[in-house]
């Protein structure tokens, strides 16, 4: 019985290749027209290909759209990231914009001096020392020397105490090296009167200038200026305006609060003042 089957599937198989010989020697005669069976053939193959073809575009398709949507979700996020830094871009411009303001202004005052000047920036603040020193990015191999004055836009801040190769350590006059140091003079119109930095009233954020003889004439407002007469600050340098007259304890002298004309809460662009040692006070 299996014999038979085999035999019969033979034959069919056998039938099957006859009849693709027959067709394929029909296709490859010259004729101007097809037969019927060609026809058929032809007519169930393209419909095949078209059943087959369209699942086929269908997933591509697909898979198209898919690769489309995570192209613009990437694109979309992109975006998304560079609208969160326009904030950051607008605040970077103005924060650079406020610096060079700044430059503008120290090289403008630095012009107006008579001493040479080396610019400089505060690369370096303690939290626990604010308010009495900082550290600038110039140092000896840019002419830096301790004992130089340095000043902000708008007045005295300290003096370089010590000095490295390309960085040096400034005491601001906050601290004690005012004390002693710094003489100053007050001008009241066309009168000028001299004195010397005591300390410095932190309570009150201001310098006090003591011993000020009673017969002296002192207002709030007068300008209050380096004398050059002690200590190692040069003459002319703005120190501040003075916004408070007291009697001292005794009655016998006077003494002036100074606010001083630079924030030094807000130093960042500085300069080096550079002078001749005739400068120096006797």
């Amino acid at each position: 019985m299996n014999k038979l089957l085999n035999r019969n599937k033979m034959l069919i198989i056998l039938f099957g290749i006859i009849i693709l010989i027959v067709f394929i020697g029909f296709s490859m005669t010259d004729r101007s027209s097809t037969t019927k069976a060609e026809q058929f053939t032809g007519d169930t193959v393209a419909a095949s290909q078209s059943i087959i073809g369209a699942p086929v575009h269908f997933v591509s398709n697909i898979f198209t759209n898919i690769t489309e949507l995570f192209g613009a979700a990437a694109e979309n996020e992109a975006l998304r990231t560079q609208l969160e830094m326009v904030p950051q871009m607008h605040a970077d411009i103005g924060r650079l914009e406020a610096e060079n303001e700044r430059l503008r202004d120290a090289l403008e005052v630095s012009a107006k001096r008579n001493y040479d000047t080396i610019n400089s920036r505060v690369i370096s603040r303690s939290q626990d020392q604010w308010l009495n020193n900082f550290t600038i990015d110039k140092g000896e191999n840019d002419g830096i020397e301790e004992g130089m004055a340095v000043m902000t836009p708008e007045g005295l801040i300290g003096m370089v105490r010590r000095v490295n190769g390309n960085s040096s350590f400034v005491e601001m006059i906050t601290t004690s090296v005012s004390q002693n140091n710094l003489s100053v003079e007050i001008h009241n119109g066309d009168a000028t009167i001299y004195g010397a930095i005591d300390h410095y009233n932190s309570e009150r954020g201001l310098l006090v200038v003591d011993n000020i003889q009673n017969t002296a004439t002192i207002e709030p407002g007068d300008a209050v200026f380096t004398s050059g007469l002690v200590g190692d600050f040069p003459e002319g340098l703005i120190v501040g305006e003075v916004v408070r007259v007291e009697n001292d304890e005794y009655g016998l002298s006077q003494n002036a609060f100074i606010q001083l004309a630079s924030d030094p809460s807000e130093v960042d662009v500085v300069f080096v003042l550079e002078r001749d040692p005739d400068s120096l006070g006797e």
